[in-house]
């Protein structure tokens, strides 16, 4: 059944940020605010309030986000800034030289055209998201590899409705660990920014292995997040994971909006106590 604005639990933490919130039921994702952080809830809504959205990731976000409307509440990435941090044909233009040369097609490319603009291997992916990050529909090394994945591509129920998008692939720094069909695990880290302020990084493949970057490497890495914090400011609450290629040079591999995305390997009481601290300080200067 889906999701509607009525399932949502909108609730007030600490009078100073609005969560429209509901469970999906996996741990990387779901987090008890109330057990956590004071909070108030109040239906219906003397007055209209912005709210972050932490109800997984919907097929149909503009529908909700006109549902809560309706109720008084405002999400704070409208659906055209949902999209913006959503959407690589929609973010990619604005990360030139931060993230892997990448093409979006509307249908399948004839294999001329991947050979003369990527060769093999190449990465594919849909335009939001890969399918569970499964290896055989992502590093694509050879043609009968690339007509496999178009024919699946066709058909999944997470992919078929996105558009394609072909990707330079960069030989990432790896970390050991068990993958099985998925991706193999690199070292990439996620960050979350919060109105342009880094509110929290972890390791990306925590759930899979356990690294760690050092003092230099985390300074580098933040350095090339801060960029394209900087350069999707429209984007309030967003979501950078950033890898190290085998020269040692830090890239974005992708945006999100961060109301939908896990936490990964981090901690996610110290990234709203600091997102909480953030808008409290808005307001004392408001």
């Amino acid at each position: 059944m889906a999701l509607t604005a009525e399932d949502l639990d909108v609730i007030h933490l600490e009078e100073t940020l609005w969560v429209a919130t509901a469970p999906i039921g996996l741990p990387v994702y779901d987090f008890d605010f109330g057990l956590f952080f004071a909070g108030r809830r109040a239906r219906p809504f003397d007055r209209s309030v912005t709210a972050v959205a932490r109800f997984g990731a919907q097929p149909d976000y503009e529908r909700i986000h006109r549902e809560l409307q309706a109720l008084g509440v405002e999400l704070l990435h409208s659906p055209e800034v949902h999209d913006l941090a959503s959407e690589l044909p929609q973010w990619y233009p604005l990360l030139s030289g931060l993230t892997p040369r990448s093409r979006v097609f509307d249908a399948a490319p004839g294999l001329e055209v991947i050979e003369a603009e990527f060769g093999f291997p190449f990465f594919l992916k849909g335009s939001r998201q890969t399918s569970r990050h499964r290896r055989a529909l992502s590093i694509i090394r050879t043609p009968e590899e690339y007509r496999q994945a178009v024919e699946v591509y066709a058909t999944d129920p997470m992919l078929h409705w996105q558009r394609l998008v072909a990707r330079e692939f960069v030989r990432l720094r790896p970390v050991a660990a068990e993958m099985g069909e998925r991706i193999p695990a690199s070292f990439e880290f996620r960050t979350f920014w919060w109105r342009g302020q880094l509110v929290a990084a972890g390791p990306y493949f925590a759930e899979f292995a356990r690294y760690r970057w050092t003092e230099a490497e985390r300074a580098a890495a933040l350095a090339v997040g801060e960029t394209a914090a900087t350069r999707l400011a429209a984007v309030p609450f967003l979501v950078v994971d950033l890898a190290q290629d085998c020269e040692g040079r830090w890239l974005v591999i992708e945006v999100n909006d961060a109301q939908e995305c896990g936490y990964a390997g981090i901690a996610p009481l110290p990234l709203w106590q600091r997102v909480i601290e953030l808008e409290r300080g808005r307001s004392v200067r408001g």
